[in-house]
């Protein structure tokens, strides 16, 4: 059934998502995973937006790769106006990525394999205005506030400082001000202030790289750092694939985020689980620039879901259970069709 979707999905995730205009260079970015009817599906619809578009499909890398594009690659890439990306390669933070962004070129992104019910139904089947009012009221609560705190019944007890930090409303369309977008969009996130980054996080969600965890996993964090990973199995492959890559700053806390996509479910898929309506995300490793953090350029981010815990902002409840507080002007999304 959702085949006979892909051809809707592609003329939202165009001209949508990445804001393709006629005349534009647009190239889809696609891997040896990538499923070719949904990438040709993204070709069709770009040159129905009259683009000069443009299919490449290029190794699959795990994250961890860290070798760079071949300058084939690297050319096709900087020679684009826009990038509607639907690879598992963690491009964008490849050297090409970065030149890509310092010369403004528009990137929407996504990851297909493995929920693809997900990536049609987060885009075709939500309330894109009420996410983006929700995602606004959130940013403008987390940038006046002091000290947010983060607690769960598993044992999470965290607390850190917001304010003087800019916080990010993600609503998946790339734009000339934000022009690097991950869709399905919903989620609002933020760099706390590192050094006040103290306590206990309870991950029971999932980790990227590595998937669902069968058991939480346990991690104390001093000053921004996780100093100790620990529970069973899965804390320990965790601990290992950030400690492979030999780079202190892989343990260090990058971002905090709370999701906001009412049809993210629980898969073990980053794109999915870090957009859970009511979940916490914090990111280690690699900081995204635009967070203006102290930790910066790392071997490898990696993003730790908290599928239901509670946040305060100084001492007021935001959100428990997966609900909002509707005290604070949080409206609850539906399910409903995009607007």
């Amino acid at each position: 059934m959702r085949e006979l979707r892909w051809g809707e999905f592609a003329e939202v995730a165009v001209r949508r998502m990445a804001q393709v205009k006629p005349g534009e260079t647009l190239l889809i970015l696609a891997d040896t995973w990538t499923d070719m009817e949904i990438a040709e599906a993204c070709l069709i619809a770009g040159i129905n937006a009259e683009a000069n578009a443009q299919l490449l499909v290029i190794p699959k890398m795990s994250r961890t790769d860290m070798r760079e594009f071949n300058p084939s690659i690297e050319g096709a890439i900087l020679g684009a106006d826009v990038i509607l990306g639907l690879c598992e390669v963690t491009y964008i933070y490849k050297a090409a990525g970065r030149k890509a962004r310092d010369k403004g070129i528009r990137i929407a992104t996504t990851v297909p394999k493995g929920v693809e019910d997900y990536v049609i139904e987060g885009i075709l089947e939500v309330d894109h205005a009420a996410m983006a009012e929700m995602c606004e009221k959130i940013k403008e609560l987390w940038e006046k506030t002091e000290v947010c705190k983060v607690t769960s019944p598993l044992g999470t007890d965290v607390s850190f400082r917001l304010k003087g930090r800019r916080a990010f409303p993600e609503l998946g369309i790339a734009t000339r001000l934000f022009p690097v977008a991950y869709f399905p969009g919903g989620l609002v996130a933020i760099a706390p202030i590192e050094e006040t980054i103290n306590g206990t996080i309870v991950i029971d969600g999932s980790v990227t790289p590595g998937g669902l965890i069968s058991e939480p996993i346990i991690c104390h964090v001093e000053n921004g750092v996780i100093t100790t990973i620990e529970s069973g199995p899965d804390a320990n492959a965790w601990r290992s694939r950030l400690e492979t890559t030999g780079d202190p700053k892989a343990f260090h806390i990058a971002h905090f985020t709370v999701g906001l996509n009412p049809r993210a479910k629980l898969s073990g898929v980053h794109i999915q689980d870090e957009r859970i309506y009511g979940s916490v995300t914090f990111g280690v490793g690699h900081q995204d620039r635009d967070f203006e953090g102290s930790v910066g350029v790392a071997k490898i981010h990696s993003d730790a879901v908290l599928a239901s815990p509670a946040i305060y902002l100084d001492g007021v409840l935001m959100l428990e259970g997966n609900r909002f507080n509707p005290d604070l002007g949080l409206t609850e999304l539906s399910m409903g069709r995009r607007k």
